[in-house]
């Protein structure tokens, strides 16, 4: 089983998360810094179906966008295309990537850095993150906190039972590492069609995400509470980071 191989088919239906609100955060957060982001070039890790990568290019950014799975990115520009928009989608893995040019903005969505699952590995992307940002630039992501995938998603299981889409998603912790199985039953015609899919996330503590991101060498590091313009606490669901280089 693999993370996303055929999620792409339903990723956008179950996906319950209010985009426009993550996009009107990325946009006051810089009118209010009397930052213009039109025109100007940004770089999207972890682009998945591309609902945010819609929402960036009407904010007005030239964008590149990656993504490690290739019917994600099909999707994306099948979704750009219906909406007469342009972006340049590369399959590419956020700890390895090298474009040889640098980005005044770089943004991540969506727990993509709880996906990496071993420190060194989100520090080689920490750190190609910095390499590819210039110099004043900003660079925006999330992650899902250890509240929520402790205590809202741990060691539990979610069911969905409907007429063309049915799941059993389990979830197991094993120390920081949460592990979800889900078995999908698609309606096709008069039958079903049964995957199964496996995902893998890190539980990182905040703290620990700051200490990594200020040995790369980011210093002015801000974290909210889920795309709102409040501090991040205990019980917040996700930290959004917003880090000047």
């Amino acid at each position: 089983m693999e993370q996303y191989s055929n999620l792409s088919l339903v990723y956008d239906e179950l996906m319950d998360v209010d985009y426009k609100k993550w996009a009107d955060f990325v946009s006051t957060y810089f009118k209010d810094k009397n930052i213009e982001l039109k025109y100007k070039k940004g770089l999207e890790l972890g682009c998945g179906t591309g609902n945010m990568t819609i929402y960036l290019k009407k904010l007005g950014l030239d964008l590149v966008a990656l993504d490690s799975s290739e019917d994600m990115l099909t999707k994306a520009e099948e979704k750009l295309r219906r909406e007469r928009l342009r972006a340049t989608l590369l399959k590419q893995d956020i700890r390895s990537y090298n474009l040889n040019k640098k980005f005044p903005f770089i943004f991540s969505f969506c727990d993509c850095f709880n996906y990496i699952t071993n420190y060194k590995d989100l520090e080689s992307s920490f750190k190609n993150v910095y390499n590819h940002l210039e110099d004043d630039g900003y660079f925006l992501f999330d992650i899902s906190t250890e509240y929520k995938l402790r205590n809202l998603i741990g060691e539990k299981t979610f069911t969905l039972n409907r007429e063309d889409i049915c799941y059993i998603w389990d979830n197991y912790i094993n120390e920081d590492i949460l592990e979800m199985y889900i078995t999908f039953f698609v309606k096709e015609g008069k039958y079903y069609r049964r995957f199964d899919e496996r995902h893998i996330q890190k539980i990182y503590r905040v703290e620990e995400i700051i200490e990594v991101l200020n040995k790369i060498g980011f210093k002015e590091v801000e974290v909210f509470d889920d795309y709102k313009f409040k501090d991040y606490s205990q019980d917040s669901i996700r930290a959004v980071f917003v880090i000047k280089k």
